[in-house]
């Protein structure tokens, strides 16, 4: 499964909000955050290579309404 560039540029965004409001505490909060500033990073890399592997969003497509079609 790919991400879209927006899907993954949202969840970089949500990494890093999480990741500023981090108060560490304890070992527990620490390895928290190690492992988001790995994911960042990870979806940082994403970001950059998107271009060639990752497929954008579909224009959506209305689905007729059936009731109207009915009546």
């Amino acid at each position: 499964m790919s991400l879209s560039k927006c899907s993954i540029a949202m969840l970089l965004d949500l990494v890093e909000i999480k990741i500023s409001m981090m108060d560490i505490a304890d070992r527990e909060d620490a390895r928290d955050l190690q492992i988001l500033e790995r994911c960042r990073t990870e979806l940082a890399t994403l970001a950059h290579h998107a271009h060639s592997s990752i497929v954008p969003f579909s224009e959506t497509r209305l689905r007729p309404n059936r009731s109207r079609l009915s009546a």
